[in-house]
């Protein structure tokens, strides 16, 4: 490694003392309560599938129906690709079930 780089490494190494580098984990199956990560079968405690329904069945044949229609997705945010109609459908019934005017839907992550 070149002596300008070494600061990367430095800073890494520091890292890992502190306990502070994070290593990626291999998620090998689907969400739920539990998971397989790295071949091994945890407990999931850091989901963001709160209610229990990334696996239920009728979400799940609404998601392939959605991917038949429309694609993976639209390939970049909203104000780079353009907005899917599919998006517009979700901010009009979310205004509608808050009762209020408009809505607005982000993607995180």
């Amino acid at each position: 490694m070149t002596d300008k780089l070494s600061w990367i490494s430095d800073e890494l190494n520091a890292l890992r003392d502190q306990g502070l580098y994070v290593d990626i984990r291999t998620i090998e199956s689907a969400q739920g309560a539990w998971l397989t990560v790295d071949g091994k079968s945890v407990l999931n405690f850091c989901s963001n599938n709160y209610l229990g329904l990334a696996n239920h069945p009728r979400l799940r044949q609404a998601a392939k129906d959605a991917i038949d229609a429309y694609g993976i997705g639209p390939a970049a945010v909203r104000t780079i690709a353009g907005t899917m109609s599919l998006h517009l459908e979700l901010e009009q019934r979310l205004a509608r079930f808050k009762g209020v005017e408009a809505a607005v839907y982000y993607q995180s992550g």
